[in-house]
């Protein structure tokens, strides 16, 4: 299970850097629809403001101000779109421009001029970015793979657990076995052992007494 889940992580992220890269490209698409092969209609600027966008990564902070525009324009059959988009400087409130946009998508409309270095600059970046982000995720992915393979043996093989993990409480020790009974004692004698000689009869009644010591009275 281990093989599968460490490269899971990284082929996600892989397939969401393509996704992103197809989306870049589709824009791409789109606008060269535009521009080539569009409908060309004649537009005007509503508004220009300026657009502020912050990041913060931890103590370092950088800011970027891009100047976007709101045009508004009206199709050949009769229809008036608004739409906002990034722009050069030059262009003001009340400005006339050329909107263009593919055939049967003005919802796709742009007041770009065809072949703008600011965009081309912008898709070949982007489009970097994503290659190598996609590169880097697939390498990761064939490391991971290689690793939770290398882990799967291991746990595979013989007087090693399947799968690491923590160790599992010790069991409790079997039972010493019962100690063997002590054999059995041999009677004790109830008498003088065999061939033992008698004693004479009266003994030891018949010992002859000891004198008294002088004194003793």
């Amino acid at each position: 299970m281990i093989e599968y889940i460490l490269p899971a992580v990284p082929a996600c992220m892989t397939v969401g850097a393509l996704a992103a890269a197809a989306g870049v490209i589709v824009r791409r698409r789109r606008l060269n629809a535009a521009w080539y092969k569009g409908v060309t209609v004649e537009g005007r600027c509503l508004r220009t403001f300026l657009t502020t966008t912050t990041w913060q990564r931890g103590t370092h902070r950088s800011t970027s101000r891009t100047i976007s525009h709101a045009y508004e324009f009206t199709t050949p059959e009769g229809r008036t779109l608004r739409f906002e988009e990034n722009g050069p400087s030059t262009v003001f409130e009340g400005d006339v421009v050329a909107v263009r946009y593919p055939p049967g998508r003005p919802d796709l409309a742009t007041a770009r001029p065809p072949g703008d270095r600011g965009v081309k600059a912008a898709f070949r970046r982007q489009l970097a970015f994503l290659t190598f982000a996609t590169l880097l995720c697939v390498a990761v992915t064939a490391v991971f793979s290689m690793v939770g393979s290398m882990l799967t043996d291991i746990g595979d093989s013989p007087g090693l657990p399947s799968s690491p993990g923590f160790p599992s409480s010790p069991s409790a020790p079997a039972p010493l076995p019962a100690a063997p009974s002590p054999p059995a004692l041999p009677p004790l004698p109830t008498g003088p052992p065999d061939g033992f000689p008698t004693p004479p009869s009266g003994w030891p009644t018949g010992m002859p007494q000891m004198p008294e010591p002088p004194g003793s009275r």
